[in-house]
């Protein structure tokens, strides 16, 4: 059976994995003959510069890469016009609607929610902030509206009650690879001779999302975790699965933090970084159970409360 030739875009380190997946499946008809990933960027509190996990799985299997940021002046570069299909699993950028439709098959986007539910950049994150208890993977043809195309395919998922997004991240591409690997294997689809037979029979498949139900998530910022100490205290005892909500959606990063003078300040405006780095509910009572202080290593809460008396239960 002829392989189908695939660009693979693709940045984050679940990204990364899915890339991995289709590498170590030698049964799937794929051959991968380009990888786009982001370029390299300063990450960590020493700004060093770190490639994307994409490109080190790129790296990893001698992969033929291009780092682009920026689409302008680099289309050339591409060179996917005889590509079968191009793979976009959160690459974080706008792909130019003069290249959609280069590919044979076109450009194919794996989003982690069941479209048109949580268009945008942070599915999973939006999905765990909510508290929802069902999310799920689309696969989809991609127009030049973000999240807009047909559904080619769509799977649900439940959300466990102490999924952090991480968890999520890795139960969703796992469901993505099957997904795609069902998508490959179907044979009332068909890429047996990739005739223009197989084309329609694709076509034919795809569904329209109902754009009036669409709702869209935002980028995430480091000050989206920021709560005020006053108000952390006042959300423990009345919010709390809202609050622990929050804490699963933006673990670990941005992460739920807040603000607390030092035990013997210099300066009275001096304050520091309190990052929450884990918390758990039982029977509706949330349980901090470490921090980290900006600057200091990661303690269990009950140890560091000790010290800095900031809450009792």
């Amino acid at each position: 059976m002829e392989k189908i030739k695939l660009a693979y875009f693709g940045s984050p380190d679940f990204s990364a994995d899915f890339l991995e997946k289709i590498l170590l499946d030698k049964s799937l008809p794929v051959e991968i003959k380009l990888v786009v990933t982001q370029p390299d960027r300063l990450v960590g509190r020493k700004r060093i510069l770190s490639p994307t996990p994409v490109k080190l799985v790129a790296l990893k299997h001698g992969l033929k890469f291009l780092e682009i940021g920026n689409f302008l002046g680099q289309l050339d570069q591409l060179e996917i016009r005889n590509f079968d299909l191009a793979l976009v699993y959160a690459y974080g950028k706008l792909i130019p609607k003069e290249l959609l439709n280069i590919p044979k098959y076109g450009f194919w986007c794996i989003h982690p929610s069941l479209l048109p539910k949580y268009r945008g950049t942070s599915p999973m994150a939006t999905a765990l902030i909510n508290g929802d208890k069902k999310t799920g993977v689309s696969i989809f043809k991609m127009d030049e509206e973000i999240d807009h195309g047909p559904i080619i395919a769509q799977e649900n998922l439940t959300i466990d009650q102490d999924d952090k997004r991480p968890d999520l991240e890795r139960k969703l591409t796992n469901l993505a690879f099957e997904m795609f690997r069902k998508i490959l294997s179907d044979k009332d689809i068909g890429f047996s001779n990739f005739s223009f037979l197989e084309k329609a029979r694709i076509e034919s498949r795809l569904t329209k999302q109902n754009h009036n139900l669409a709702t869209y998530t935002k980028k995430l910022t480091k000050q989206d975790g920021f709560i005020s100490f006053e108000n952390l205290k006042l959300k423990i005892e009345n919010s709390s699965e809202d609050l622990y909500n929050l804490f699963r959606g933006l673990y670990p990063w941005p992460g739920l933090w807040t603000m607390i003078k030092p035990i013997q300040p210099t300066r009275l405006d001096e304050a520091k970084r309190l990052k929450i780095t884990d918390m758990e509910l039982v029977n509706g009572k949330l349980i901090i159970k470490k921090v980290q202080l900006e600057g200091k290593k990661e303690v269990d809460f009950e140890t560091f409360n000790k010290a800095y008396k900031l809450y009792s239960s």
